[in-house]
């Protein structure tokens, strides 16, 4: 097998994949195929030599079964099987998932999610923190192979770092306060674990924001998704609202991430990112879960944690812990990057071990029975 074989795919309006998948396919040379025309138009705007292809809903699964050996996507193996059942039936043709993560969130800790991984052969893994996490959830063991990709999305950034620039340039620095610091306040979506500090949080943020801070909302897509109309309201509200951005449709995350000073989160997987930058970071523990216990809230750790109650001095507890945000919280965060990301290596090794891994899958797997 060889990458001619293999495609990357989006199949729904999972948006937040994009960024995971297109810097991969463009590692590995490969089509990204998706079924959602705007996801389509977002990746070749943002993902410079990305060769994208839209099918509809019904055509995508008999074609990708038709034409790759190997798909790498986002979806958990049994998902997989449940849209690709037909169409593997029909063609009597088994096709392989070499499974991508989507961040570094620590949600699934307290749930089922991460078990849905039981029957991948091969997964893209970030480094030791993710085996772990996998290991505790017993979805690792039964891989045939494994490859540590490290921060690879930032070394794809490092290369592309100009065409980004300018984009980051008209998008987003454009519409900023210069000489102001920025926050970035990025909250996780509301998923099964009420994760989201968006909807308690968002309004306070805007309202009381001080004169000498830029403030960035970016929006998560699936609340985009659920709340496009509250999104366009809050949008109309802060348009003429000088420092305020709110942001629903810039995919790229370390572009984003290489102009920001402070950040402020729940359990979004942008925190870990927001890591290699070693910069001051404020979570939202919108739940009031106990962060000292609890390892859903390990990122905690690597800055200042914040309660609902609390939400309203946001800034005046930003104020008073910046000056000693370098003494407090920067060893922390080192070794958290070192525990989730590894050591980097080069983006050419990267492509050479992805290629080797496609060794573990046999011949006769792909015979659908």
């Amino acid at each position: 097998m060889n990458s001619k074989n293999a495609i990357g795919l989006i199949y729904g309006p999972d948006q937040h994949y994009l960024d995971h998948l297109a810097p991969l396919c463009i590692l590995m040379g490969i089509p990204l195929i998706v079924t959602e025309e705007e996801i389509a138009d977002l990746a070749k705007k943002y993902y410079p030599h990305l060769n994208v292809f839209l099918w509809n809903y019904l055509e995508a699964p008999q074609k990708i079964v038709q034409s790759a050996e190997i798909v790498f996507c986002c979806l958990p193996r049994d998902l997989f099987d449940e849209i690709f059942f037909f169409a593997q039936k029909l063609l009597a043709k088994r096709v392989h998932t070499i499974w991508c993560p989507h961040g570094n969130s620590d949600k699934g800790h307290s749930s089922f999610f991460m078990e849905a991984l039981k029957k991948e052969q091969v997964a893209l893994i970030y480094g030791k923190k993710m085996i772990d996490f996998l290991m505790k959830k017993h979805v690792f063991d039964q891989l045939k192979a494994y490859v540590l990709i490290d921060n690879f999305r930032y070394g794809f950034f490092k290369l592309h770092q100009m065409f980004y620039r300018q984009i980051v340039q008209k998008e987003i620095s454009g519409h900023l306060l210069p000489g102001k610091k920025n926050i970035l306040y990025a909250p996780t979506w509301q998923d099964y674990e009420n994760s989201s500090s968006f909807f308690e949080a968002t309004d306070i943020l805007i309202k009381n924001l001080p004169a000498e801070y830029n403030l960035i909302v970016k929006i998560h897509p699936n609340i985009f998704l659920t709340q496009e109309a509250r999104i366009e309201v809050l949008k109309e509200k802060t348009h003429e609202q000088k420092g305020i951005l709110i942001l629903t449709q810039f995919p790229p995350i370390y572009p984003l991430l290489h102009d920001i000073d402070i950040y402020v989160g729940d359990m979004s997987s942008i925190g870990y990112d927001f890591l290699t930058f070693d910069k001051p970071m404020f979570f939202l523990n919108q739940n009031r879960r106990d962060s000292k216990i609890d390892p859903g809230l390990y990122l905690f750790r690597c800055g200042v944690e914040v309660l609902p109650e609390q939400y309203s001095e946001i800034y005046q507890i930003i104020a008073k812990h910046i000056p000693y945000d370098k003494r407090d919280f920067s060893e922390a965060r080192k070794e958290v990057y070192r525990y989730t990301f590894g050591v980097e290596k080069s983006l050419e090794r990267l492509r050479e071990e992805i290629l080797k891994a496609y060794a573990a899958f046999s011949e006769d797997d792909l015979n659908f029975l």
